[in-house]
């Protein structure tokens, strides 16, 4: 206990406050999330520093390494999930509580940050639901604690120069991770290569041994500056700013300031060294495992992404509460070797073990137990399923046979081409009449407007996309008998990069041959260039040009949402605040409007008001869910709202949009 440093747990609480604080909910703490890469400097610096001095005393062990960090870790991790799968076979739908079962498992095994990786963005709507989306971090550090016991080994042979040697990793990783930042958002977010540098930064502390200032402005100042560093990240970093990347590095210096000096200075011994910060301190851990479990169930039970503040505050007490008695009644007991040795620990964490898996799998192959929803709530829920049967059939660069709406024994003489908003409109295309009885067909790629000479290389579709685009041309040419166009897009996603179901910094600019740098002003004058460019190769084939505008995005599983309501008692929400519908659909559409301007012959449709009264743009119509999830109307929606909008506005005023403000 003599290296114990009571300034390094108030560090832990300054870490794990803002973090509770941002994920409840309280706006003026918008950075809260970076309280996470605080604690991957701290965890850096403390493991490396007791390998280390170990490795120097001929002490270090790689068997009694993992024995700590089992100790450390695991007990409270595997009581926290079992308790939180249990909970969510009851209170959650039987996909989350499948959800839950499965990133359960791969918490276990530490690799939860591959898992919601492959789900979805850190930020996104969908990820409030899932109790255990927090443990990514522990996956990060428990795959990066398998290379470092070797790595300072290997190290402590070239003594002289491992510090160069872990500098130069740590700048390497940094780097890399300010690439990814920018062009992976995703796997910069969750994986340990671009999170690497955080925890080598305590690595290097605690490599080049304490601080040489132990007196003086400079001893006073740098902790100093580096709660300041911390306290103005946490409140003005914002989770739509590329990040990590360079936004991360500010609370990360400002952590390795606190951590380098010797905790004697003002801040480190009254502020930081408080009672209640070294408290909050001991209990972070558990703070940090039972935060984002509660507030999920709550968002559950209420059946919103946003808990009001009387319900956040509560949801902060019992997080506390759960915390205190898992550091008392867990953690304390297994750190204890006299009172828990290796071998009954062992038994009790594999048992344990193989009753989480148990229990995950049972929850698993039972489908999350769909019996207990009540019949209002599976019909809701059956909504995710009401698909235009067009879609599948009509995926891709088709033949067209299969493909054909309208007289069967006509030929095609119009085309839908656009994304997955495109395929999801074409019923309703269809029913509006716009092209009376015509025979049409419909081509459609996933994330793939008819964009000419523009690409997202931040997109996952980014080669799909290039090749269906070249085969579109090749189809309108070889089919002679078409001679109207109808283009979709999920327009404000183009426009501004941006998806409300997917949050944060992730961001998918265009680019075109004219982009010298990828910007938010540069995405609308590409969107403009190549949509230009669209109309007027069409034109020249001698083609008829409709374009359909953008439907209202929810953000939110409107199908998920509801069944959540209607199973917990809660409120459904009203739909989609019609300010922010035309902060984007709006905007949208204005500049749609203004490329076609020069181009006389093209009609625009803009169909976004026929969804809103003055308040509110509707997700349900008349008792009928009009979307399938978070952004793509549904079949229903599609005959039900879209197909008479397009129809009468396409008789009074397609094309007559007026001017909207950027979003």
């Amino acid at each position: 206990m003599n290296n114990y440093r009571t300034d390094i747990d108030g560090l832990r609480a300054l870490a794990v406050l803002p973090v509770i604080l941002f994920h409840a909910g309280f706006d003026w703490i918008s950075g809260g999330f970076v309280g996470v890469d605080i604690f991957f400097v701290i965890s850096g610096y403390l493991i490396s520093n007791i390998i280390i001095k170990e490795i120097k005393s001929d002490k270090f062990s790689i068997r009694e390494f993992y024995i700590r960090r089992l100790r450390r870790i695991m007990p409270a991790l595997i009581f926290m999930i079992i308790v939180t799968i249990s909970i969510f076979q009851y209170v959650a739908l039987p996909n989350q509580a499948v959800e839950a079962a499965e990133s359960g498992i791969s918490a276990l095994l530490s690799v939860s940050n591959f898992y919601f990786w492959s789900k979805s963005g850190y930020f996104s709507s969908q990820v409030e639901y899932m109790p255990l989306l927090h443990t990514w971090s522990l996956g990060v550090e428990e795959q990066f604690y398998i290379i470092l016991p070797i790595t300072l080994i290997l190290l402590n042979k070239i003594k002289k120069f491992s510090h160069f040697v872990i500098f130069a990793f740590t700048l390497f990783a940094f780097f890399a991770c300010v690439w990814l930042s920018a062009h992976k958002a995703s796997i910069a977010y969750y994986m340990l290569p671009s999170r690497s540098w955080e925890l080598l930064i305590g690595v290097f502390i605690a490599a080049v041994g304490g601080s040489r200032i132990h007196k003086g402005f400079w001893h006073q100042a740098l902790p100093g500056l580096g709660v300041a560093m911390i306290v103005v990240s946490v409140i003005s970093i914002r989770s739509d700013m590329i990040f990590p990347g360079w936004v991360a590095l500010a609370p990360c210096i400002g952590a390795a300031l606190i951590i380098h000096s010797d905790g004697k200075s003002w801040v480190a011994r009254h502020v930081l060294s408080s009672r209640p910060m070294i408290a909050t301190g001991l209990i972070s851990y558990s703070l940090y495992l039972w935060h984002w479990p509660v507030l999920a169930i709550f968002r559950i039970r209420t059946a919103s992404h946003f808990l009001n503040t009387e319900i956040a505050i509560i949801s902060i007490f019992i997080t506390f509460a759960l915390a205190w008695f898992t550091w008392k009644f867990v953690e304390t007991p297994f750190r204890d070797k006299r009172a828990m040795p290796a071998k009954r620990m062992f038994l009790i964490l594999s048992g344990s073990s193989l009753v989480l898996i148990a229990g995950a799998c049972i929850s698993i192959a039972m489908s999350g137990f769909p019996g207990r929803l009540p019949k209002s709530a599976q019909n809701m829920l059956s909504a995710s399923s009401d698909v235009d049967p067009f879609k599948d059939i009509c995926a891709g660069l088709h033949d067209g046979k299969e493909c054909r709406f309208g007289d069967s024994g006509a030929p095609i003489t119009y085309a839908i081409i656009g994304d997955s908003h495109t395929s999801a409109m074409r019923a309703g295309i269809v029913a509006s009449k716009i092209m009376g009885d015509a025979t049409g067909t419909l081509f459609w790629q996933p994330g793939c407007a008819l964009l000419e000479d523009a690409e997202m290389p931040g997109s996952i579709f980014r080669d799909e996309c290039g090749v269906f685009k070249e085969g579109i041309w090749k189809k309108i040419e070889m089919h002679k008998e078409i001679h109207t166009i109808i283009l979709g897009g999920r327009w404000p996603y183009l426009i501004t990069g941006r998806q409300p179901e997917i949050g944060g910094s992730y961001i998918d600019w265009l680019v075109d041959e004219k982009t010298i740098k990828a910007s938010a002003d540069e995405n609308v004058l590409v969107f403009k260039r190549s949509l230009d460019k669209t109309i007027s190769r069409l034109t020249s084939m001698g083609m008829k040009v409709i374009i359909i505008g953008s439907t209202p995005e929810p953000g939110f599983d409107v199908p998920t949402t509801g069944a959540l309501a209607l199973y917990s008692g809660a409120v459904a929400p009203h739909g989609i605040p019609r300010k922010l519908v035309e902060r984007r659909a709006g905007y949208a559409d204005s500049i749609i409007a203004e490329v076609i301007k020069p181009h006389r012959d093209v009609r625009f449709v803009s169909i976004w008001k026929s969804f809103c009264d003055d308040k509110w743009c509707a997700t349900e119509r008349d008792g009928t869910v009009i979307y399938s999830d978070d952004d793509h109307i549904s079949l229903s929606g599609a005959l039900k709202v879209l197909a008479p909008a397009i129809g009468k506005l396409e008789r009074t005023e397609a094309g007559r949009v007026a001017p909207q403000s950027r979003p």
